[in-house]
């Protein structure tokens, strides 16, 4: 029996301080300052979900979504999801629920019945962290010796060889599941983090997906004294429900906070088709079970930092 959906701001990170990097301050502050956030007291077990978009050429934010929600409740959403699948044959065969494929007939024709098994039946909190692709890093004054830094750090720790660029994606994804972590859950729980396929989580020769498993959990340690009974880490199960399923919101997410963003700061021309609308409505829904919220960290005037809260609003169609 759970009794317990939501519990109250403002939330503290104590070993958040002036030393931590730029990035980690400016994400405890805007979650810190979240009024509500997921209660999952009651769980043993905690999924997080990410996926991220923006990184075709023309796009001109990075995003980044996280759902994390709980896993002994995800079963009634992923019955729903089945009867959907069948309903609008999606099961046999097998389709992803994907952004680009939105258009799909079978897609389009699901996707309020998708949008509203997530609003009604995913007890959690979508987070989604957009960032001006014109920033070229977070984490030092400039993009040369912030990476050396970085790859030269995570080389020191054993933390595998990476290169630049990638090594900033990998900060920018591990400190957000750490802190939302150390807010969210506590010890003796069971934690699953799926990724969807990225470089992050792809085997090299200089580096795997394990570096940044060991990566992630040392920033966990950091921030908090929460003892796991399991940190698992896996990439998307094939064609399975539950979990694909979980995944293409966090796809549906980054995938429209990114063009939304885009249409209102660079291309106001920028046709967005109704199905796309009709996420972005959904982003600004309220829903009793599952908090959404999404930050714009945005290049400002001599180099600074913009960092905005986007509301969206739920707007007929």
């Amino acid at each position: 029996m759970f009794t317990r959906t939501f519990k109250k701001g403002p939330f503290e990170f104590k070993r958040i301080n002036n030393d931590s990097p730029l990035y980690v301050r400016i994400l405890s502050e805007k979650i810190g300052a979240i009024k509500f956030l997921p209660d999952f007291s009651e769980d043993k077990g905690v999924f997080i979900l990410t996926d991220f978009g923006g990184e075709h050429k023309e796009a001109s934010f990075s995003t980044y979504s996280f759902l994390i929600c709980s896993a002994d409740k995800r079963y009634v959403f992923e019955d729903a999801m089945i009867s959907i699948r069948k309903k609008h044959n999606l099961i046999s065969p097998w389709k992803e629920l994907a952004y680009k494929d939105l258009r799909y007939g079978p897609i389009k024709m699901a996707l309020d019945d998708i949008l509203d098994a997530a609003n009604n039946l995913i007890h959690g909190l979508l987070f989604t962290i957009s960032i001006d692709r014109r920033i070229d890093t977070l984490f030092g004054p400039d993009k040369k010796s912030a990476h050396a830094q970085i790859v030269d750090l995570l080389k020191e720790n054993n933390l595998g060889i990476w290169k630049g660029n990638e090594a900033e994606k990998l900060l920018r994804v591990c400190y957000p599941v750490g802190i939302l972590l150390s807010i969210l859950t506590r010890s003796e729980q069971k934690i699953l983090w799926i990724c969807d396929n990225d470089s992050i989580n792809q085997n090299g020769k200089s580096r795997n997906f394990s570096h940044t498993q060991k990566l992630t959990s040392q920033i966990v340690a950091m921030l908090s004294d929460n003892q796991y009974e399991i940190f698992g880490f896996a990439r998307p199960f094939k064609n399975d429900t539950g979990t694909s399923d979980l995944l293409s919101i966090t796809d549906f997410s980054s995938g429209v906070i990114q063009e939304i963003l885009h249409t209102e700061f660079f291309d106001s021309d920028l046709q967005v088709s109704e199905e796309k609308a009709k996420i972005g409505r959904w982003m600004g829904s309220k829903s009793h079970f599952l908090a959404k919220h999404n930050i714009a960290i945005m290049k400002g005037d001599y180099d600074n930092l913009e960092i905005r809260t986007i509301e969206l609003q739920e707007k007929p169609p």
